[in-house]
């Protein structure tokens, strides 16, 4: 009689390896319906805000001082919002109109694309025309930097001056761009609700990019960090611009905005781990700038940490200009 084979053992260790993928995946999804479910509800925007029509959406923006003919314009960086600019403009409004709004993606401005520097830059365009803003002063934080140069080579007659505050205007491709998109959905929603809900994951990464010499980190301040992402088309948005390069232009681009002769101004913090003082001096020459301002102990957050320093920078150069 013959004899019976011995089942291998390998068709247990496939089931018993598939159960615990199973259980891992069913726990983990649930995790994430469960960390989705519970931050589900998007905030509504604060009530008092102002708003203007730019190209068929509302664009959130604020105005200090009184209205001359001297305005300056305040672009703001990625994840940042008009909030950011406060301090430096309640100084700034003494002697200059300064006015701020929101960026396409970010803050209270109306979610909705696309978010290329192109489009950012029309609505910057957009904001200009419809607050009646004659020859203004364009101030860019980081990512507000590549904003203002894509507006400058499309409208080079408009701006009276141009300020890069801890930004270069450059466009940049950078290593995992459109790997969040390869997450599927509830994951994706839940580690962004997990992210921007963990308040000190939110302080480390500010205080991080402000730098040793930030003021302190309150919970009013938290709230404004975190408010406006939590708003309808917030993720969206975000990863709409985790998707591709960073907002601003090529290297060409930034030294052909020299031949328009626009007085040009550039700023930055001696501790922003972004640049290298080699860096700075880089920018200045390629938009034609004298040689660049420092502001010693700030970060990458210099109009936050150093409201003073950087107004009297930029209201030297505004007041120094022929209009």
């Amino acid at each position: 009689m013959a004899r019976r084979k011995k089942a291998r053992p390998n068709g247990l260790l496939r089931l018993t390896l598939l159960g615990m993928f199973l259980g891992v995946f069913l726990s983990t999804t649930l995790i994430a319906e469960m960390t989705t479910l519970t931050y589900e509800k998007a905030v509504a925007p604060p009530s008092g805000l102002t708003y203007v029509k730019t190209i068929g959406y509302e664009t959130r923006f604020a105005q200090w001082g009184k209205l001359s003919t001297n305005p300056i314009v305040l672009v703001h960086g990625a994840f940042e919002s008009v909030y950011v600019w406060e301090p430096v403009a309640k100084i700034l409004a003494h002697t200059h109109h300064v006015e701020a709004y929101d960026i396409k993606g970010y803050g209270y401005t109306t979610h909705v694309g696309p978010y290329t520097t192109e489009a950012l830059a029309q609505q910057l365009s957009a904001f200009i025309v419809a607050r009646h803003l004659k020859n203004p002063v364009l101030v860019g934080h980081s990512l507000g930097a590549g904003v203002i140069a894509q507006f400058v080579l499309d409208h080079p007659k408009v701006a009276a001056g141009i300020i890069f505050l801890d930004g270069d205007g450059l466009t940049l491709s950078y290593p995992g761009t459109g790997i969040l998109n390869l997450i599927p959905n509830p994951y994706q929603t839940a580690l962004y609700d997990a992210v921007i809900h963990n308040d000190f994951l939110v302080k480390t990464i500010f205080m991080a990019a402000c730098g040793p010499g930030c003021p302190p980190f309150t919970h009013a301040v938290l709230t404004e960090v975190q408010k406006p992402l939590e708003v309808n088309g917030a993720e969206q948005s975000l990863l709409s611009f985790a998707s591709r390069p960073i907002v601003g232009v090529s290297s060409n681009q930034l030294i052909h905005m020299r031949s328009f002769a626009i007085p040009s101004l550039v700023i930055f913090g001696s501790n922003d781990s972004e640049f290298s003082a080699n860096s700075t001096s880089e920018t200045a020459q390629f938009i034609g700038a004298p040689a660049p301002i420092i502001i010693s102990g700030a970060g990458h957050l210099s109009m936050w940490s150093h409201p003073t320093q950087v107004a009297s920078a930029i209201s030297s150069f505004a007041s120094k200009l022929k209009r």
